[in-house]
């Protein structure tokens, strides 16, 4: 739907979509960290992700059991969602490439940390940690879910933020720009938000 300059309303045309059809669509960006099986730190960016659940004590991403990521979490029952900011991007990019008995990590020019609980570390470059212990792995055609119950959370101190300061937190964005991956094939840094309106007397 679109509103034209008169005030008048334009519906777009739909079309059927193919297998190999595209569209834009937002996700999260992250890098996901594991170990391997000789104990160095694995790290891939995954983009089809995201937190679940009411206080949001879950977190589920897709992977492929060809990919070391999914072999350690499933083998170590643990790993560590890590948020990388705008800045990072050629970072990012650089931890696709898989390397055998290498810290990942640190080559895709990143820093391990110690995680609080888990065993697999944070990267200390990216700004928000999800350590996770497994909780299912639900195969599927071409991929996977899997599934973490996450135990320990850390963010940079300076995009801490409390609910209900909209406007600080606005300008918290505006400063701190957030990665996105936008499907297919493109990247966005997110740094305008509005205020979302919810209807009158709503209750959460």
């Amino acid at each position: 739907m679109i509103l034209t300059e008169n005030g008048s309303v334009h519906m777009a045309e739909k079309i059927v979509l193919d297998s190999h059809g595209r569209y834009f669509d937002v996700k999260p960006l992250i890098l996901v960290t594991t170990l391997g099986p000789t104990g160095l730190p694995n790290v891939a960016p995954k983009t089809q992700d995201m937190d679940i659940g009411r206080r949001e004590q879950y977190f589920a991403f897709a992977c492929t059991p060809q990919h070391h990521t999914y072999q350690n979490a499933k083998a170590n029952e643990e790993f560590v969602v890590n948020y990388p900011g705008a800045e990072l991007i050629e970072e990012v990019s650089a931890a696709a490439q898989a390397a055998e008995d290498s810290d990942e990590i640190a080559l895709a020019g990143l820093t391990s940390i110690p995680s609080l609980v888990v065993k697999p570390p944070r990267i200390k470059e990216c700004y928000l940690h999800l350590e996770c212990r497994l909780l299912e792995i639900r195969d599927l055609e071409d991929s996977s879910l899997i599934l973490g119950r996450i135990v320990a959370r850390s963010v940079d101190k300076e995009l801490s933020f409390e609910r209900g300061k909209s406007k600080e937190n606005i300008k918290l964005l505006s400063e701190h720009p957030i990665l996105a991956y936008v499907h297919p094939d493109h990247y966005a840094k997110i740094s305008v938000a509005e205020e979302f309106v919810f209807p009158r007397n709503y209750k959460p």
